[in-house]
C-alpha cells in the first residue's frame, strides 16, 4: 500500500511539473510575441515621432478628453498635433513651430527668440 502511494505521488508531481512548464513556455511564447516590450514601445513612438512633419503658428491648445485627455496644439493652418505633456506650458498660443520630417526636435519661435523640445530626450525617459 505504501509503494502505490509513493508511486502516485511521483505521478503527480511528474504531471504538475510538466503543466509548469507548459505554462511557462506558453506564457513566453505569448509575451514575446503578443506583449510590447519597452523597447517596442520605444522604436515605434521614436518611428512615429519622426514621421511627423509640420509648420505654422499656435491658434489654440487644449485637452481631448475623449482622446485620454492628450494635449494637443491646434496650428492656424488647421494642423492638429500630438505633444507630450512636458512641451504643453512651453508652447504658448502665437509661437511659430516647425516640425522636419525625419528629426526628433520641434523648433519653437516666439518674439525673435528660437528654442528646441526635443520628442527623443522625454522617450529615452520612458526607456529607463
Amino acid at each position: 500500500m505504501k509503494l502505490n502511494y509513493c508511486g502516485i505521488l511521483k505521478t503527480n508531481k511528474k504531471v504538475a511539473l510538466n503543466v509548469a512548464i507548459i505554462l511557462f513556455v506558453a506564457f513566453l511564447f505569448i509575451r514575446s510575441f503578443f506583449i510590447e516590450t519597452d523597447q517596442k514601445v520605444f522604436e515605434g513612438g521614436l518611428k512615429n515621432i519622426q514621421e511627423e512633419q509640420f509648420q505654422g503658428i499656435v491658434a489654440d491648445k487644449k485637452f481631448e478628453k475623449f482622446n485620454h485627455n492628450a494635449s494637443v496644439i491646434y496650428l492656424k493652418n488647421t494642423t492638429k498635433v500630438a505633444i507630450f505633456g512636458e512641451f504643453w506650458s512651453k508652447i504658448m498660443i502665437g509661437d511659430s513651430l516647425e516640425k522636419k520630417r525625419g528629426e526628433t526636435i520641434i523648433t519653437v519661435y516666439r518674439n525673435n527668440e528660437k528654442f528646441i523640445l526635443d520628442n527623443k530626450e522625454i522617450l529615452d525617459r520612458f526607456k529607463k
